[in-house]
């Protein structure tokens, strides 16, 4: 009897191990669907948040419609200050009576004085404390020569600015312009 007993306290203990272990097994293949739901969850809410940051990912600054306005603008300016402006066409340097050409000659270009704040950025973003999205440049052919005002339409910190460039020997130097026309123009092309 004590021998039966026995036979049946191992049986006993080795279903209830069974049982743990089927428990146990239960219990990992839950976690691992949960963990793979979660995962699933979290790639959706990943491909959600790609997919909606994409559709806001394209706000540059400057577009080709908005180069079309100021281009238009600077036609009909031009000439109300009896001058008449090239613009860098994005392709073909931009040379200006003093020898310099743009967008390259930007590198050299002080911002009142200070080098490396200014670059060429179609965009309107750039890795610039000014990035240029169009030059527009005037020789002059009265004397003293050569002589130039050359104007950078630029955004610094995302607003838009109008710097001039009037030097005519030593470092290229703009500043911005004081003609509020201008600036007020470029603005509101700018903010459409």
């Amino acid at each position: 009897m004590k021998k039966l007993i026995g036979v049946l306290a191992v049986a006993s203990l080795g279903v209830a191990l069974a049982g743990c272990g089927n428990q146990n097994t239960q219990s990992s293949s839950n976690t691992a669907k949960t963990n793979s739901e979660a995962s699933s969850n979290q790639n959706t809410t990943t491909n959600n948040t790609s997919s909606s940051s994409e559709s806001h990912h394209d706000s540059s600054l400057w577009n080709n419609q908005k180069n079309e306005q100021l281009a238009s603008f600077m036609q009909k300016w031009g000439p109300t200050m009896h001058q008449s402006y090239e613009q860098y066409d994005g392709q073909n340097e931009l040379k200006v009576s003093t020898g310099i050409t743009y967008p390259d000659g930007l590198s050299k270009e002080l911002v009142e004085g200070q080098s490396g704040l200014i670059g060429w950025a179609p965009s309107g973003k750039g890795d610039y404390e000014y990035n240029v999205v169009a030059i527009y440049n005037h020789d002059g052919t009265e004397p003293p020569l050569p002589n130039r005002i050359t104007y950078f339409f630029a955004f610094h910190n995302g607003k838009p600015v109008v710097l001039v460039d009037q030097s005519n020997n030593g470092d290229p130097d703009c500043h911005p312009t004081t003609n509020t026309d201008l600036e007020s123009n470029f603005e509101r092309i700018a903010n459409q």
